[in-house]
Parts: structure tokens; C-alpha cells; sequence
């Protein structure tokens, strides 16, 4: 069974003529922290507690010190060699002696202790910190750090307030996954769990300077952050990978300076997000009511949605400050070219995204206030230098798809009207261009035609936060389907296992046994179409 051993078949393994590893290897593993590091946000700074200073002595607290979460679950997940937690960062880039040995220890064993139990990465319980453990600490240092995980994955990444409707739309399989979640997060996992509210109030009551590092796949709950007077900085550090742990550290340290921006709106409570009330209503659908209006286009849009936000798209802060010229728009040859100079205007170096938002009319087809059309960052720019960041994009990219057949059926659009240019740094820092295009008349950007109509959506909402009706109708499923699995087809070829028992294995070439070529030349057309496929699925898994 060697040719079904997984792991012996990592693209990170040897397979160069030199030996040097495909992926993995210290440049790939290089590229991999720095783009963590590019995509964490820093959403909180008060008082310039961001970056450290060298020698600065620190207190690591919270169970994600050591219950780091690199990814995903299943197809999320990624073979690595090794991971990096936050303390193994600071370990490699400070002074040991200015880390506090206690709490690390602590911390260890408590999640070495759970992972024993059958606990997964981000799944673990928060445990309490002991009192005299935190009066050491405080007495060690006046700057704590604590680390907050999550883990995402099927059946794990969000559970619903009502947990009798979670509970309904879960299915047997993994009733056990949602046992696990509703015992650590008692209001789901977007929300702190009481243990680790009583953490963050805890710690942040203790120190001077308290850093909160946000280790999730997703939104959270960040506005008792945001309006805590305690916790002087909060750096959301997503999922970073391999090296996600030193890539934090890195950041705190000022090695690097922050210039993520949000890929996506923080609101104040899971229940903000227009999907959510229905999200858990059934395993098998989602009544997908919100239309285009998801996201940023959902709360910069709809009204009384604005108030809900605690960070917007597009938000980000940095150690150092920039300034952004008045944007020049020009719309020539059907393109729209965006320019705007940045300066840095701060004391450190550091990168800017300028992001361009288009105002469309609201005509016949639904708009939203503001849609992203083009975003660049900026270069490394060092205090007092600046460059022109442009940014082009066509102006069919503004239109707008009809299915209904308001203006005209399944086409793209561009309306009739006046297309505005708010061009910024967030989707609410922006400023309005003086160039306005204009569509003289309604447009055909490309015409297209039906094929998937929603068959049972009753209704969806409109950007005045009002809904319109759907027409609906009896859809049958598709011929041998069963619960949306297609049965397998017939095949006259012999199984798998058998037509590979007298060939060469890739293992041998893995070895040195054989070369890749040798390898490919005893195979069939036949044999090199099945070995691509992989292993027999059923359905559409194949």
C-alpha cells in the first residue's frame, strides 16, 4: 500500500535533480510569513503602544500562546513540517530574558493537556489564569500580550445563538462537533466565551499596556475592544500559516510595520449580518434573501445598517501616518484611470492601499452605495517619500446584471446616469473625485441567457432595505440524483488497485530508484489519465 501513503507525496518533498525541495523550503517558507505579515490588520493603537521597543519585556497570556491555528479544517488544511506560535517568534527574535517564563510554562501544559484529551487546534478551553501567576507577571512586566484563537471548518466555523435552531440543522454525523463548540462558547464563537472575557478584563485591569493578537479564519466580535480604555492595541492576525507566529511577533516588534486592510465588515454582534437568522435554519439550504447586498455592499448600503459597524471594509491602521492627494480621474477609451499621490508623512516606514469605490445610479437594477472597482498598495515607502499609485479598470466593470428582465433580460448593464468616484483608504475614508462619467443612455455591456433561474427563493432584498418578490415554481431534481449526489457511471476498466500492481511506483522515483521520465514512459494514456484523476470517487467527487 506504499502507492497510497499520503505523505510520501508532499510537494515539500526532495523531487529536484539537486534534492532541494519543491515547497518548503526556506525561500518558499520565507515568501509564506511575509505575506501574513502584508495581510494582518492592525485595528487598534492607542497612545503609540504599537511597535515594541527592543528590550521591551513582555507577558504572554490566553490559551493561543500555544493553540495556534495556521488554517482551516479539510480542504482548508495544508501539510506543513512544523508551525510557529507566538512565542516561538518572540523566542527567535528577542531576548528569552525579556519573555516571562510562567504563564508560557502554564500555558503548555494546559493545551499540550487538552490536545491529549482529543481536543483540536482552536477548539481548546480557555483556561483561568491563577491569581498569583498574574500578580508575578504584573510584577515582571507592565505589557501583556494575549493571543485569541479560532479554528474554521465544516460544521465548526460559526454556531448560532439559537442553539435550538444550530442544534436542528446539524446533522447527526457531527452533533459532536457542536457539543464541543456550544461547551466552550457559550453564545457561539464570534462572540468571546466567558472564560476569555474574563481573560482580556483580567489581564487589561492589570497592566498599563495590554496587546490583543486576533488568530481567526473570520470575523469576530471586536467592539468591547474597540471601546476598552485597557487594551491599548489589537492586531487581527488571521490564519498566517507555517510561520503565522513569528509573522505576529515581528509586527508587535515593529520588524515590519502593519498594512492590511479588511477584506470584509466587523459588525457589532453575528446578528448584524443580514444571512445569519437563516443561516442555521436547514443543513440541506440557505435562503440566500440578501441578493447582492452582502458585506460592506449590505451595510454601507441598506439603512440603519451603517450604525452596526465597529470596523469597516477596507479599514487598517499603520505605525506610521499617510497623506492622500486629491484623486485625478480621467475615463478614456473605455477605461477609468484612478491617480493619487500618498506621503508618507510619519516616522516609520510602511505601505498604504488606496482603494476606489464607484457611486452608481440607482435606477431600475438594485446598486449599492459604494462598490470596490480597483485597490493598490503602495510600495515601501520610507518617512517623507512618496509615489503616485494608479489604478485603471474598464467602465463596463461598473455594470450591473439583470435577471429579471427590467431593462433588458440576462444582460449586463450599465445604466443611464451619473457614476460617481470616492477614492480613500477604507470604504468610509474616501474622497469624492471631481470627475463624473456619465451613460448618456441604458447600455448592453455583454447579453447573456438563462440557464440556473432560483426556483424557490421567494423574495430578495432591495437597497432601500425593503424586499420584492421572486416568482417561484416546482424544480425537479436532476435525472439520478439523490440528495444532490449524482450515482456513479459504469466504467469497463479494471479497479484501480490491480491496474497498477506490476507497474513502477512513484515512490521509486521519490527514492532514485527510476527517473520521472522512466516513470511516465510505462504508462498507457490510459494508466496516466487514471493516475491524474486519482482514486476512484463516485459522482461529482471525481
Amino acid at each position: 500500500m506504499k502507492k497510497w501513503t499520503r505523505a510520501r507525496f508532499q510537494p515539500g518533498l526532495p523531487l529536484g535533480k539537486d534534492g532541494r525541495r519543491v515547497t518548503a523550503g526556506p525561500e518558499h517558507i520565507e515568501i509564506s510569513k511575509n505575506a501574513a505579515k502584508e495581510g494582518m490588520v492592525l485595528l487598534k493603537n492607542e497612545n503609540g503602544a504599537l511597535p515594541l521597543k527592543e528590550g521591551t519585556k513582555i507577558a504572554l497570556f490566553g490559551k493561543a500562546t500555544f493553540d495556534y491555528v495556521k488554517g482551516g479544517g479539510g480542504s482548508g488544511d495544508v501539510t506543513v513540517p512544523y508551525m510557529r506560535n507566538i512565542y516561538d517568534g518572540f523566542r527567535l527574535i528577542v531576548d528569552p530574558e525579556t519573555i516571562f517564563p510562567d504563564t508560557v510554562e502554564y500555558y503548555r501544559e494546559e493545551v499540550e493537556k487538552q490536545y491529549a484529551a482529543g481536543r483540536a487546534p482552536g477548539m481548546v478551553i480557555e483556561p483561568e489564569v491563577p491569581e498569583d501567576l498574574l500578580k508575578k507577571a504584573a510584577a515582571f512586566t507592565d505589557t501583556a500580550i494575549i493571543s485569541i484563537s479560532r479554528f474554521s471548518g465544516e460544521g465548526w466555523d460559526r454556531k448560532s445563538t439559537d442553539d435550538r435552531a444550530a442544534h436542528n440543522a446539524t446533522p447527526e454525523g457531527r452533533r459532536g462537533i457542536w457539543e464541543m463548540s456550544n461547551e466552550i462558547f457559550e453564545r457561539g464563537d464570534f462572540y468571546f466565551s466567558n472564560a476569555e472575557a474574563a481573560l482580556v478584563k483580567k489581564v487589561s485591569e492589570a497592566f498599563a499596556k495590554t496587546i490583543i493578537v486576533l488568530n481567526t479564519g473570520g470575523m469576530m466580535e471586536t467592539a468591547s475592544l474597540k471601546e476598552s480604555e485597557n487594551i491599548s492595541a489589537v492586531l487581527l492576525a488571521w490564519q498566517g500559516g507555517i510561520e503565522g507566529g513569528l509573522a505576529e511577533a515581528e509586527l508587535l516588534m515593529g520588524m515590519g510595520n502593519p498594512s492590511g486592510k479588511l477584506s470584509d465588515t466587523f459588525a457589532e454582534r453575528l446578528e448584524d449580518y443580514p444571512g445569519s437568522d437563516r443561516f442555521f435554519e436547514s443543513e440541506d439550504y440557505v435562503e440566500y434573501e440578501e441578493d447582492i447586498y452582502v458585506g460592506y455592499r449590505y451595510f454601507e448600503t441598506i439603512p440603519g445598517a451603517a450604525e452596526k459597524v465597529v470596523y469597516p471594509f477596507g479599514f487598517g491602521l499603520s505605525y506610521t501616518t499617510f497623506s492622500v492627494g486629491k484623486p485625478e480621474v480621467a475615463v478614456e477609451n473605455g477605461e477609468v484611470t484612478v491617480c493619487a499621490k500618498v506621503v508618507n508623512t510619519g516616522k516609520y516606514a510602511g505601505k498604504e492601499v488606496i482603494q476606489v469605490y464607484v457611486e452608481a445610479p440607482q435606477g431600475k437594477l438594485g446598486k449599492p452605495s459604494r462598490e470596490l472597482a480597483g485597490y493598490r498598495k503602495t510600495r515601501l515607502l520610507e518617512p517623507g517619500a512618496e509615489q503616485n499609485v494608479v489604478i485603471r479598470f474598464p467602465v463596463d466593470q461598473l455594470a450591473s446584471y439583470d435577471d429579471l428582465g427590467k431593462v433588458v433580460k440576462s444582460a449586463w448593464i450599465l445604466e443611464k446616469g451619473e457614476y460617481k468616484f470616492h477614492v480613500g483608504t477604507s470604504v468610509r475614508e474616501t474622497v469624492l473625485a471631481d470627475t463624473v462619467y456619465t451613460e448618456p443612455e441604458d447600455r448592453v455591456v455583454e447579453q447573456l441567457s438563462e440557464k440556473m433561474k432560483p426556483a424557490r427563493l421567494k423574495r430578495r432584498l432591495c437597497a432601500d432595505g425593503s424586499y420584492e418578490p421572486l416568482e417561484t415554481w416546482d424544480q425537479p431534481l436532476l435525472p439520478n440524483a439523490d440528495r444532490g449526489y449524482l450515482k456513479p457511471a459504469t466504467r469497463a476498466v479494471p479497479p484501480i488497485d490491480r491496474r497498477f500492481m506490476d507497474k513502477p511506483q512513484l515512490i521509486d522515483v521519490v527514492d532514485g530508484k527510476i527517473t520521472m521520465d522512466d516513470f511516465v514512459k510505462e504508462m498507457s494514456d490510459e494508466d496516466l489519465a487514471w493516475l491524474l484523476g486519482g482514486q476512484p470517487n463516485v459522482g461529482p467527487a471525481n
